[in-house]
């Protein structure tokens, strides 16, 4: 009789606040330092360091997005380990708070203080608005026409021209 071997790969996704997803996966793609990495069950032991980004879950020919931001994935064998410091699907996402998370960055980064006039890390700021460029560029890429739509319209009220600055 032959043994079974199964095609699915454990995946746990830990942010600090939550244990965001855990199941079986046929394959997952993630977002890291060196470009986009794929994988499934029985990939060779691997870490790799995350930059915030789309991460796809494929399970039976369908795949679900959500954004992770920074942190690390570790396989070993039939199990995938993301730690992040926060995920979210796509549609919890709250194009406001993403939007003024840019702005309240760019800020920080011209003033080295926070919106109460503390003193901020430029490198925290400028995360802070990579981790909210990551987020729109998702919902552009994959949000409903609605999220799209919406996004579009917070973009020519709130930057000068419909045009994002940039960080630094």
């Amino acid at each position: 009789m032959a043994d079974h071997v199964s095609h699915k790969i454990n995946l746990l996704i830990i942010t600090p606040y939550e244990d965001f997803y855990e199941g079986q996966v046929d394959s997952v793609r993630i977002p890291t330092s060196d470009g986009e990495f794929g994988f499934m069950a029985g990939h060779t032991p691997f870490v790799a360091a995350l930059e915030p980004g789309a991460c796809s879950l494929t399970t039976n020919g369908v795949t679900r997005y959500c954004m992770v931001s920074e942190g690390y994935c570790e396989i070993n064998g039939m199990l995938a380990l993301i730690i992040c410091n926060s995920a979210e699907w796509l549609e919890n996402m709250r194009l406001r708070r993403i939007i003024t998370a840019y702005n309240n960055a760019c800020e920080e980064i011209k003033t080295h203080k926070d919106k109460n006039g503390r003193p901020v890390f430029v490198e925290d700021s400028v995360a802070k608005g990579k981790r909210a460029l990551a987020r729109m560029r998702f919902i552009e890429r994959y949000g409903s026409e609605e999220q799209k739509e919406r996004l579009a319209n917070y973009k020519k009220t709130d930057f000068p021209n419909g045009v994002i600055p940039r960080l630094q």
